[in-house]
């Protein structure tokens, strides 16, 4: 039941009667020209007029609950990936979209709101669904349906679909909080077919070297027959094997040699030949792209005598394949002479000869340098030689702090759980002393003693007349890796820091005054190429606002140019929608009147998960209806007959609803009738 309150309080409400009724008397207590029957019908008319209106001076408000009944919904979810229509032709496509409108046309037929989804969590109609996707997550589907819905009198989700999904989480242990009615597509029964399931292969290679390509066959039904694989590359045959199933069911591993050809990205094709009686023919191809470069950058580990960092410092050297280590300790391995691209000296200035003459020979010839000062090393004598070394040690004595990441540090990135991953790292012998830096010095790592993190640095780079070079002011360090082993199963962080450290120091310095690069060399069909650009002045200082001009171009007579105008050291040129193969680009932009041009390559793999299972999962379905009690259905015309026996009600949501009452219009009405009635009354009875 509506409640009438008032803003002012309802004492006032005797008092609009009373001055109500004295005003209405004083009017009509004078001689009138009508009979006192119709006096009195005057007087109550001005009465209620009066009082009505002073009611409306006090603002009373109409305090009342509305009441409102929300339908059920469903929604019909369709799995519009390219494994639900293989084998299907343009007819039987139809009719299946035929059917799912029969169904939500039967929804809407007892008055259920209906929503049409696709994998992409989009809302569609059902005679625009393109079954074009090519990744298939079930799980993070139903979760996002289940979020977007929350809150709502769902009354289930019908999932048309054929129970594969080949990324995400199986959706059979995810309890969703509404039923789903699956309806299985597809055939359930393996045909015969050769599927290429997958190729391991080194991402680089050296020119001129061989590199193995290991295919897995997967065989169904063709037991006793031969097949041949070849890997094509430029149009030629680069290597062939042909394979023999002895079984009706089963994988094989076929190896493959092939020789890196010249440098740059390479497109290779592995296929399989087409046997009679295949169903499928699209998973007898796979396209790898393989980086073919010059040659390895050698790296020189100099030490006076055995230590635990040394063997650290190898495996994670050893990790990256571009990179070959030459480990150098007097009396333990031979001097192997070679053009390196960074020296490492552990024990840096050592009282050891020729360790610091192997180091001192490869700095005169410009060769990058990581010097790590342990315990043996002369501080003394590295000051006195080193021009951007200066340190001054008091006495012997050493320190033990721990390592602190510097958060501004700019060279290079490392990962979000870098920072707290090294704050647990135990702590490391230093010099005890002050270190005088050079202005463009970049402290990577600062001391910390307990607590607090000092300004005094622990692992420092520089950079002058080209050459570049670190210093490590402790040894140790293998502690550091094994600390993280021990807590994480792994020594990713610790690797991460010393593999982006070597490759920036062996990394030649680059002068150009134009880069232009994508960040990743080989991208999925579904991702977006990205694109960075760096512009410097005659002083290799960083500028904004130059025009690029990008121009996108492939073997198949693709061309597409871009323009692109960095406006921050965060802008980038980002281009979608590529199809897969292998892309040149060509960067241009003018300086100072002068053109500079950059090129380069990437590749777009094609995703062919979807083809990679051609049997349909009616188990999964079935699980997934089980667990939120809803139901599965093996065909698309039984879930209709059903939807007549769902008990389905309402929800009712109240809500308090409060206005004045002057916003009412028939107030207006009733006011003016009361006034009508009294002057049309004294007018007909002779009044004015």
């Amino acid at each position: 039941m509506p409640e009438l309150t008032f803003e002012q309080s309802v004492w006032y409400v005797p008092l609009c009667l009373l001055l109500a009724a004295a005003i209405s008397y004083l009017v009509y207590t004078k001689k009138s020209p009508w009979n006192s029957l119709t006096n009195w019908l005057l007087n109550g008319l001005r009465f209620l007029l009066i009082f009505v209106l002073l009611i409306l001076l006090l603002n009373p408000l109409l305090n009342q609950m509305v009441n409102e009944v929300e339908q059920p919904s469903f929604v019909i979810a369709i799995d519009n990936s390219t494994s639900m229509v293989q084998g299907l032709d343009s007819v039987q496509q139809q009719q299946f979209l035929t059917d799912a409108e029969q169904l939500k046309q039967k929804l809407e037929s007892k008055n259920y709101e209906v929503f049409v989804h696709t994998l992409d969590g989009k809302s569609a109609s059902l005679n625009e669904i393109v079954f074009d996707q090519k990744i298939t997550n079930l799980d993070r589907w139903l979760r996002d349906l289940q979020s977007n819905y929350e809150g709502k009198n769902l009354g289930g989700v019908y999932l048309i679909s054929d129970g594969k999904y080949n990324q995400g989480t199986s959706p059979a242990f995810f309890p969703y909080n509404y039923p789903v009615y699956a309806i299985g597509v597809g055939d359930t029964l393996q045909k015969q077919d050769l599927v290429l399931q997958n190729v391991l292969y080194n991402k680089l290679a050296y020119q001129g070297n061989k590199f193995p390509v290991v295919a897995e066959v997967v065989n169904h039904g063709f037991a006793g027959q031969e097949v041949r694989l070849e890997v094509r590359g430029n149009g030629k045959v680069l290597a062939a094997e042909s394979v023999k199933f002895t079984s009706n069911e089963g994988l094989t591993r076929v190896e493959l040699e092939v020789e890196a050809g010249e440098n740059g990205m390479q497109q290779l094709d592995l296929r399989l030949k087409v046997l009679e009686g295949e169903s499928v023919a699209s998973n007898n191809f796979r396209r790898i792209f393989v980086d073919v470069v010059d040659g390895k950058q050698k790296i020189l580990l100099v030490a006076p005598t055995p230590h635990p960092d040394i063997k650290t410092l190898a495996a994670v050297i050893e990790k990256n394949q571009n990179y070959e280590l030459t480990t150098y300790i007097p009396g333990v391995n031979e001097w192997k002479e070679d053009k390196y691209d960074l020296v490492i000296a552990h024990q840096a200035y050592s009282r050891y000869k020729q360790a610091n003459e192997a180091v001192q020979k490869q700095r005169e010839q410009g060769v990058p340098a990581l010097l790590i000062f342990g315990g043996r090393s002369n501080i003394l004598m590295a000051s006195r030689t080193e021009e951007l070394f200066t340190f001054s040690q008091k006495g012997a004595k050493r320190d033990m702090i721990f390592g602190a990441l510097n958060d501004e540090f700019s060279l290079f990135s490392l990962a979000d759980e870098a920072r707290e991953n090294f704050s647990s790292f135990p702590p490391v012998s230093v010099p005890y002393g002050e270190a005088t830096l050079p202005a463009n010095a970049e402290i990577l790592m600062y001391q910390r003693v307990g607590s607090i993190q000092t300004d005094k640095p622990l692992l420092y780079l520089i950079e002058q007349n080209a050459q570049k070079s670190a210093y490590l002011l402790a040894d140790g360090i293998w502690k550091w890796r094994m600390q993280e082993f021990a807590t994480t199963d792994g020594s990713e962080t610790f690797d991460d820091l010393f593999l982006k450290t070597i490759q920036y120091l062996s990394t030649k310095v680059d002068k150009r005054k134009f880069k232009f690069y994508p960040e990743s060399n080989t991208y999925f069909e579904n991702q977006t190429v990205k694109f960075h650009a760096e512009i410097y002045n005659q002083i290799y200082e960083r500028v904004y606002g130059e025009q690029v001009q990008v121009v996108v171009t492939n073997a198949d007579g693709f061309n597409k140019e871009f323009n692109f105008t960095p406006s921050s050291a965060y802008s980038r040129l980002e281009a979608a929608n590529f199809e897969p193969g292998l892309y040149n680009y060509q960067a241009k932009v003018t300086l100072n009147g002068k053109p500079e041009t950059v090129y380069g390559k990437f590749s777009v793999k094609e995703l062919q998960l979807e083809e990679l299972d051609q049997v349909a999962d009616f188990d999964l379905l079935r699980q997934v209806a089980y667990n939120t009690e809803g139901k599965f259905y093996a065909d698309t015309e039984t879930p209709l007959v059903d939807i007549d026996n769902f008990q389905l009600q309402g929800i009712i949501h109240s809500q308090e609803d409060i206005f004045p009452v002057i916003h009412l219009k028939w107030i207006l009405f009733v006011l003016l009738t009361l006034v009508s009635i009294e002057w049309f009354t004294r007018k007909y009875n002779g009044g004015y």
